[in-house]
C-alpha cells in the first residue's frame, strides 16, 4: 500500500486532509485513486495513519482515519550524518541512502578540498530543498516511519562547534591507526551519534589536527580507501551493525 508523508497541521480528529501538489498528482493521477481506496499516512513523528478516501479535489484530497499506531521502521539511535559536500548526483545518491539506512539529520559541509562551489546563499537554499525532497521520496520508498532533516550547509567550523552528542566519528583515509570497529566496541552506550565524512579530495592535515584539538580521533574503515559517499554508506553500516542488531 502506498506511503505518504503529512503535516500535523493536517490532521482533524478523525480527518486528514492532503494538499501536498505532487502527492495529490501521484495519487489521483499515477496510482488512479479514488474514493474508498485505502492510504498509509504518516507524520514526521513516527506516527503511522491508516486511512480511506472520502472525497478529491484538484487541489486537496480528504481522508478519514480508520487506525493509528506508532512505526517501528526507524532506528533505536541517532545518527547525524555530517558530510563534505560531493558534486551533483553523487551528493544525490548520497543523501538517498543516508535515508535509507535511518539517519536522523544530515549536514552538508565545506572543507577545505570540498570540490563544489556555490555561488549564494539562494543556491544553499535551493540545494538543501532538493535534498529534502529526496529524503522525502526516499523515506516513502523504503516506509520509514520518520523524516531525516537536511541542515543548511555549514563550514567547517560549523561543525566543530556540534554539541549535544555521546560519540563524533570522525573517517579518514590517513593518519588513522584506531579501526572505527574498535572504536565502537569501546563506546557501547551512545545514543546520539555525529558521523563525519570528508570530500572526495580527502581532508587536509590543519583540519584533520583541529578535530584532534577538539578531542575528535580520526578512524580508519580498513585497508582500502573507499569514494566519499562509499565511505558514508560503510560507516554507517558499521554503526547499524554495533549499535542496532
Amino acid at each position: 500500500m502506498p506511503h505518504f508523508f503529512i503535516n500535523p497541521e493536517s490532521i482533524s480528529e478523525k480527518k486528514i486532509t492532503i494538499t501536498d501538489k505532487s502527492d495529490i498528482n501521484h495519487i489521483l493521477n499515477v496510482l488512479r485513486y479514488g474514493k474508498k481506496d485505502k492510504l498509509i499516512l504518516k507524520s514526521a513523528e513516527n506516527t503511522v495513519y491508516e486511512a480511506v478516501i472520502k472525497s478529491t479535489m484538484p487541489d486537496s484530497i480528504e481522508c478519514e482515519i480508520i487506525d493509528s499506531y506508532i512505526s517501528d521502521k526507524t532506528l533505536g539511535i541517532n545518527i547525524s550524518l555530517a558530510q563534505s559536500m560531493l558534486k551533483s548526483q553523487k551528493q544525490d545518491l548520497l543523501v538517498q541512502k543516508a535515508t535509507e539506512l535511518g539517519v536522523k539529520e544530515i549536514i552538508p559541509f565545506i572543507s577545505a578540498n570540498t570540490v563544489v562551489k556555490l555561488e549564494s546563499e539562494k543556491d544553499k537554499s535551493r540545494k538543501t530543498q532538493r535534498w529534502q525532497k529526496i529524503v522525502y521520496e526516499s523515506a516513502k520508498q523504503c516506509q520509514r516511519g520518520d523524516l531525516a532533516k537536511v541542515e543548511e550547509v555549514r563550514d567547517l567550523d560549523g561543525i566543530l562547534k556540534i554539541q549535544g552528542l555521546d560519540l563524533k566519528i570522525l573517517c579518514s583515509e590517513k593518519a588513522a591507526n584506531v579501526s572505527i570497529k574498535q572504536f565502537l566496541q569501546e563506546n557501547k552506550r551512545a545514543q546520539n551519534i555525529l558521523l563525519i565524512i570528508g570530500p572526495e579530495g580527502g581532508w587536509d592535515d590543519i583540519e584533520l589536527e583541529k578535530f584532534r584539538e577538539k578531542g575528535i580521533t580520526p578512524l580508519t574503515l580498513g585497508k582500502l580507501v573507499y569514494r566519499a559517499e562509499t565511505a558514508a554508506v560503510a560507516a554507517l553500516s558499521h554503526i547499524i551493525y554495533e549499535y542496532e542488531l
